[in-house]
């Protein structure tokens, strides 16, 4: 018995002072998990309990089960009267940090620094700072983040130690990075550099030459400076013999090298870091041969580009890694679209939204379960803050303090009550969240359509005008593609925005369509269009779809019409075009024999069930023949009815 508690006793030393990833020694892990069903001293088993706490809040993904122990320990303190060590406070405080509470955290560091300044610990008092640092810095307390770390900066070098002031100019480095201050992110990376190899640390060198890499990369796009930071790294980790780094650095290395499209280096690092792959992480195989197909598909050897493929594809499927397979049938359909075989590009870009499409509804169900999760974990807290609050109402009515007995349970009701208005609200507020996600799925599947279609125009237009005129259409490109994306990130549009969308769009239309057609865009005065508002990119797939289906099949004399009036609570939307007719455009589609099936306006529609089902609005669409008076077609009218909401 004693020859295993003093093993116990040492394995819980060995992680503690070796700090363990997640990952490494899942034996030892094992061992002190079993060892909690043996008889132990409660001084031994409140230590692997914390032991267990700090392993698991290394992965987000474990984050609870490092919870339950950490909550386990607390417990057997409580019980057994045993002293609250002040390194189970602060895991308490990583966890709260971790799952998003960083106000928590912080008060929760105050007496883990007290109590270390009185036991003169100053390493741990500069982590403990940095951390604080950290966490009032997640809690959007930009300054005053930054003011800490550059305080604990200086109690560093005062005490003259280390690791602290790397980590800190880290850290100052990543508030910048969040606040878009690229200048003095650059500033305090260097700074993050010059330290580390002040001390003469390795890996942390190492480190701050990866994230020197990144920022070169992502925000510079400086890609020969991030391609020379990533090699000092990768020399490091070769010295080390760390397999897993150096794959991933290499693949660092050839990505900035495809990105600068230099595609001979670019392969070679991939091959380099091919040869420290394994099977037993088949997303990263994955991602490295879908990396090398593109480089092959931009030296336009395709038939290579698609042995690669095909690869990355065979793992994707071994763990249903549907994101990898997302974005492989997209560089797939871009590959044959520029091979002109388009059956094949249709074919891999309906996968790519289908597995676009699982990829979102994951993330949201992945969401979900964690919002229930916390709902729950703070539905446990509250509960036993109400069994503490009724274990001292007894002690109280065991001393005879009957007048605060009635008190107190004045204020439990008072607390139940809030605890469930409280419930009903995150209820409510998931329920709304979820709406407007199935919304913002359906508005995605609407600009990658758009978008592709208009790049269709630019390619045709490149190949039949001059330099100017060309210059003169990617300019109007350029702002399109820029106000759809910014229109992207909200639910509602003001209709000026919604406008400016369509008259680019139109603008580029009639370069195009030389003569081909005008239009006429007219707006009531009544109209407040910068604060009246409706649904992003709801107009504009009827205004395409009159151009495309009606008024390109018309030989000349087109002429498009769009009409915004104010009736009693509604505004009156026309998209008017004297084009040949939706029968007459049927019948040529059929002629053509073509195979694209135009997605726009069922999704629009889609879109307009959606909004009337989630706000209560009675939105809706009549579209019309037109015919003159020889009762042949002229033309469709689009009708509008949009609630006017500001």
């Amino acid at each position: 018995m004693i020859n295993r508690l003093v093993f116990i006793l040492l394995l819980t030393c060995q992680f503690v002072a070796m700090g363990l990833g997640y990952g490494q020694d899942k034996e030892s892990i094992k061992m002190l998990e079993e060892s909690l069903n043996t008889e132990l001293n409660d001084t031994t088993r409140l230590n692997t309990l914390i032991t267990l706490a700090d392993f698991y809040k290394k992965s987000k993904s474990t984050l609870f089960v490092a919870k339950d122990y950490s909550q386990k320990a607390f417990e057997l303190a409580d019980k057994k009267k045993l002293k609250i060590p002040y390194k189970l406070i602060w895991i308490k405080a990583e966890l709260l940090t971790a799952l998003d509470m960083p106000y928590k955290a912080i008060d929760e560091m105050k007496p883990v620094v007290e109590e270390l300044e009185k036991l003169n610990r100053p390493q741990e008092i500069a982590e403990a700072q940095n951390f604080i640092a950290y966490s009032t810095f997640y809690s959007g307390q930009f300054r005053q983040g930054i003011e800490i770390y550059l305080a604990n900066i200086g109690y560093a070098r005062k005490n003259q130690l280390k690791q602290i002031i790397p980590q800190a100019w880290l850290g100052i480095a990543n508030v910048y990075n969040t606040l878009k201050n690229n200048q003095e992110e650059k500033v305090a990376l260097q700074l993050y550099l010059d330290e580390s190899i002040k001390e003469g640390n390795s890996d942390i060198i190492a480190r701050a030459y990866r994230r020197f890499g990144f920022y070169y990369s992502s925000v510079d796009s400086n890609f020969i400076a991030s391609i020379d930071c990533y090699k000092h790294a990768l020399d490091i980790y070769k010295s080390q013999n760390d397999s897993s780094q150096i794959q991933l650095l290499s693949n660092s290395v050839a990505w900035n090298f495809y990105l600068n499209k230099q595609f001979d280096s670019s392969l070679i690092y991939y091959t380099k870091s091919m040869k420290f792959a394994t099977s037993e992480n088949p997303t990263r195989m994955a991602n490295t041969y879908g990396n090398i197909a593109n480089v092959y598909r931009n030296k336009k050897d395709y038939t290579q580009a698609q042995h690669f493929y095909g690869l990355a594809k065979e793992y994707c499927l071994k763990t249903h890694d549907i994101y990898d397979l997302s974005w492989i049938n997209k560089d797939m359909s871009d590959m044959y679209i520029t091979m002109g075989e388009y059956k094949q590009a249709y074919q891999h870009y309906v996968l790519y939204k289908n597995y676009s499409d699982s990829l979102v509804n994951t993330k949201y169900d992945a969401g979900l379960a964690d919002a229930r999760t916390r709902y729950e974990t703070e539905a446990k807290e509250k509960t036993l803050e109400l069994l503490n609050l009724k274990l001292a109402q007894r002690e109280y009515f065991i001393y005879g303090f009957a007048a605060f007995i009635g008190l107190a349970l004045i204020i439990g009701l008072l607390v139940l009550r809030q605890s469930r208005v409280n419930s009903k609200r995150k209820m409510s507020e998931m329920s709304l969240r979820l709406s407007e996600i199935t919304q913002a799925n359906l508005r995605q599947q609407m600009n990658p359509h758009f978008i592709f279609n208009t790049l269709n125009s630019i390619q045709y237009y490149m190949y039949q005008h001059d330099k100017l005129a060309t210059n003169n259409y990617l300019t109007k490109f350029s702002s399109l593609i820029r106000k759809i994306l910014e229109n992207s990130q909200i639910m509602f549009v003001s209709i000026k925005d919604e406008l400016e969308v369509i008259q680019l769009y139109l603008e580029l239309e009639t370069l195009r369509f030389k003569d081909k057609f005008r239009y006429e865009i007219t707006i009531d005065d009544e109209i407040d269009t910068l604060s009246y508002k409706v649904p992003t990119m709801l107009i504009q797939p009827y205004v395409e779809n009159a151009i495309c289906h009606g008024l390109m099949n018309k030989d000349e004399n087109g002429l498009l019409k769009l009409e915004m009036s104010l009736k009693e609570n509604y505004i009156f939307c026309v998209i008017e075009d004297n084009g040949v007719g939706r029968e007459a455009a049927l019948e040529i589609k059929k002629i053509k024999s073509a195979s694209h099936q135009s997605l726009g306006i069922k999704i629009t529609e889609s879109r307009i069930d959606l909004s009337n089902a989630i706000y209560g609005t009675e939105m809706k669409v009549v579209i019309a023949d037109l015919k003159d008076e020889n009762s042949l077609a002229c033309g469709t009218r689009v009708e509008l009815y949009l609630p006017i909401m500001s």
